[in-house]
């Protein structure tokens, strides 16, 4: 629960960091969609991560909500480590990536995996479907 004006600036102050990480992770994978992908001001309504063009949704076909907490997501952590530990156990020459599959009661399940991982996976996506000109998918 926020108390005061300085413990919601701070707050304010690291989501809008982490904002800004997923938006220069983007912009890196896409810079062609430079232009397009912005992190919306602290405290706005809809996405954390604006995309401004129906070429840059294509690209990057997801809306993007981004929430740093400073604790409470242990558990999340720890299943992606035990999964990162798992694939890189596995005894295999293919590039495995690792992902937490996670699901509360009453609630869909999610998939966790990094950032990095998550980016490899959406150029992936936009190369295989830009080259495929007579579909969306």
């Amino acid at each position: 629960m926020i108390t005061d004006s300085a413990e919601s600036n701070a707050r304010k102050a690291k989501g809008e960091t982490l904002q800004k990480a997923i938006e220069a992770g983007l912009k890196a994978a896409f810079p062609e969609y430079a232009d397009d992908i912005e992190s919306s001001p602290m405290s706005a309504h809809g996405e954390d991560i604006r995309i401004k063009s129906n070429a840059a949704r294509k690209a990057v076909p997801v809306s993007i909500e981004a929430k740093w907490k400073s604790t409470g997501l242990s558990p999340v952590y720890a299943a992606y480590e035990q999964a990162a530990r798992q694939a890189e156990a596995l005894p295999s020459t293919l590039a495995i990536t690792p992902v937490a599959a996670i699901q509360q009661e009453g609630c869909d399940p999610l998939i966790v995996m990094s950032m990095e991982d998550w980016l490899v996976f959406t150029k992936r996506l936009h190369r295989l479907t830009a080259n495929n000109s007579g579909s969306d998918y």
